[in-house]
């Protein structure tokens, strides 16, 4: 008879963390046999809206396999975690946080260290951030290759654990028969895990931790941010040792003679802990408040979770605040590592990184986001031109860009076209009629903002009874008057947050972009992803998804503010046009799925390095160029550095605007 297979449950309890668990979700399909999952349970622990349409796009993304459940009120980890454990019919049950990563076959692995042993009743891995079970990840490595480091020095390998940790920790059918649930006495949250792994091992099960197995933990201060969260982890200090204090002693004594992160440190060589890479990203720098940082950022995340041997090398971070699933290499330090092809991100970064890939003897590929002739006015156009030779490939991310560089430079390019995070955005509760408009001023002359601020004032003379939200970036601008009354005008002053923007898109009804030039168009198509219908200059790159009159407004004559007042005149007047643009805009924009993007990526940049080195020519001003941007950039590289160490040192009491003149001093050397 054939042997029936194991499955496992996955229990996530769910709470104002939508980015990280539409990346938990997606980690955990692309990293598990799904014929080991058995069903995995979202615990919508009484979030926000903006999570409510995460969980429910990636129920329909994922299918049967997801439950969501939702708490009437806020509970808290425990509790949440136990109605999922109620749940559970499978043989193993993974608690796992939304922060956490699985990597590929995390729960298989863990599956198979508990089916050689019965007596395991609770297993977890070695993280990025686990208390005593922390592992960082060295200079130049993703979580994925930390995983494949230890599997291959470590494989099969427990260790006695003496806390187990809770962010990814599956415990075995037969112990939750013996044990029953987490103790909701612990409130919510803090020593709770350890506490059953008490009760497991007064039962005769044994807690384990597998070193062969590596998960990406977000690091948590949360317990020390305010004296009420400080309160509720000394209170459950004193409960748990009142309860365990002696048999945690004893197994903190062997514990210390027998630690799994010391034994692992002693037994990785120094050249263990050098990352093979593949593809190599180089930017400047890893900045919050640039939207092409964000892309690269964005495809990298992707395509370590994928199991691809990727990285960034940057000449310099500040106050960078997305998620990293890897760990970025300065450019000072690119020698201790060996790309099998370099990636240039703008044409700045391409000369640099022509002169690491002739030292290496590899390939270099220029990943092009616009069209950066029209950069700073057009005085960059013959360095561009320039920037585009010097490439073994290009890539690009929509049509008409690729046509372009074929037109005007005679350049082949592989369109891979831009993505965005439909689960994050996609907003399924209509407004019957618009009530809301947003727009976002850029500072700067190509993205129109003298044209929105003429548009603004219009909307105030015309209408009623409408809201108006302008996102703006420079304190020194003077808005137009809005006599109306009617009129809400909100002024929110960022950059903001990716999750910010999404959120305040998916409360808007109108979307206002006046740009004249967009590679792409990201923000356009993530307003129709949560529910905008786009009015939008032809700014060439929107036209990859806005097509005018069935899923948005397309403006051919640009700056003149009264074709976009004529096109939310209709919208206004016919609520019929209205809801069908509308809809048409969220289907469109749900093709782009960053999701069903990235695998497009990863046969480029495997085919890539099979393909013959293209040669071309330089003329004599070229070679001046690379010349000059060879030796200017190599200055520039080390004031860039002198910079933004001293923004680091600044105390925290000193005021913004000092640090802003300091990142002002950036830009100036940039260009």
């Amino acid at each position: 008879m054939m042997k029936k297979m194991k499955k496992c449950d996955v229990i996530i309890p769910v709470y104002k963390s939508p980015e990280w668990v539409k990346l938990c979700v997606y980690a955990l399909f692309k990293n598990t046999d799904e014929k080991l999952l058995n069903q995995v349970y979202l615990i919508n622990d009484c979030d926000d809206e903006f999570t409510i349409h995460c969980l429910e796009n990636l129920k329909n993304k994922y299918g049967t396999k997801i439950n969501i459940l939702k708490n009437d009120k806020n509970l808290g980890f425990i509790k949440s975690s136990n109605r999922g454990l109620r749940l559970s019919k499978a043989d193993y049950a993974l608690l796992l946080n939304t922060d956490c990563l699985v990597s590929s076959g995390t729960i298989e692995k863990l599956m198979k260290h508990m089916e050689k042993d019965s007596k395991i009743g609770l297993i977890c891995p070695i993280s990025s951030n686990a208390a005593n079970l922390t592992l960082e990840m060295f200079e130049g490595f993703s979580y994925h290759q930390m995983d494949e480091l230890l599997e291959k020095k470590f494989k099969g390998m427990t260790f006695d654990a003496c806390t187990v940790v809770g962010n990814c920790l599956m415990i075995s059918k037969d112990c939750l028969k013996a044990v029953g649930f987490l103790d909701e006495e612990y409130g919510l949250g803090y020593g709770e895990e350890t506490d059953y792994q008490f009760k497991a091992m007064s039962k005769g099960f044994q807690a384990k931790v597998a070193i062969d197995t590596y998960v990406f933990h977000k690091s948590e201060v949360s317990f020390g941010t305010s004296k009420e969260k400080q309160e509720r982890l000394r209170k459950n200090r004193e409960l748990f040792f009142s309860r365990w204090g002696t048999e945690y002693h004893h197994e903190m004594q062997k514990y210390e003679k027998n630690d799994p992160i010391v034994y692992i440190q002693n037994n990785l060589t120094e050249q263990d802990k050098i990352g093979q890479i593949d593809s190599l990203f180089y930017l400047n720098g890893i900045v919050q408040n640039a939207g092409g940082v964000h892309v690269v950022v964005d495809i990298v995340n992707y395509l370590v979770i994928n199991g691809e041997r990727i990285n960034i090398l940057y000449d310099f971070m500040a106050d960078y605040k997305e998620i990293m699933l890897f760990t970025p290499i300065p450019s000072s330090k690119v020698d201790h590592f060996e790309p099998k092809q370099i990636i240039s991100t703008i044409y700045q970064t391409t000369f640099t990184a022509k002169k690491i890939a002739d030292k290496k003897r590899i390939k270099l590929l220029s990943f092009v986001q616009g069209y950066e002739t029209y950069f700073e006015n057009g005085s960059v156009y013959g360095i561009v031109e320039t920037s585009y030779k010097l490439a073994d490939s290009l890539f690009t991310i929509s049509k008409y860009l690729q046509d372009e560089l074929k037109t005007v430079f005679n350049q082949d390019s592989t369109l891979i076209k831009n993505g965005i995070h439909y689960d994050l955005i996609g907003n399924r509760n209509f407004h019957k009629k618009v009530k809301v408009i947003t727009l976002i001023l850029r500072n700067n002359v190509m993205k129109g903002d003298w044209l929105l601020l003429d548009i603004i004032k219009k909307i105030g003379n015309r209408y009623h009874d409408l809201e108006i939200n302008v996102v703006y970036s420079t304190s020194n601008i003077e808005f137009p008057y809005i006599s109306n009354n009617s009129i809400r005008l909100n002024k929110i002053l960022g950059p903001l947050s990716r999750n910010d923007v999404y959120q305040l898109l998916q409360q808007s009804d109108v979307y206002i972009d006046c740009s004249l030039s967009e590679g792409f168009g990201l923000t356009a198509l993530e307003s129709m992803a949560a529910g905008c219908v786009p009015i939008v200059s032809n700014s060439k790159g929107v036209l990859e998804y806005v097509e005018d009159g069935r899923n948005g407004f397309v403006i051919q004559e640009m700056n003149d503010s009264d074709a976009y007042i004529k096109c939310l005149d209709q919208l206004i007047e016919d609520h019929t046009l209205y809801t069908s643009l509308k809809n048409n805009a969220s289907i469109t924009a749900q093709s782009f799925d960053f999701d069903k993007i990235i695998d497009i990526y990863i046969d480029y940049l495997h085919n890539n390095r099979k393909f013959k080195t293209k040669k071309e020519k330089l003329n004599e001003q070229d070679k001046i160029i690379v010349n000059s941007m060879t030796k200017t950039q190599s200055t520039q590289i080390g004031k860039k550095r002198k910079i933004y160490k001293l923004a680091r040192i600044i105390p925290k009491g000193v005021k913004n605007r000092l640090k802003k003149i300091i990142t002002f001093l950036y830009f100036c050397f940039e260009h």
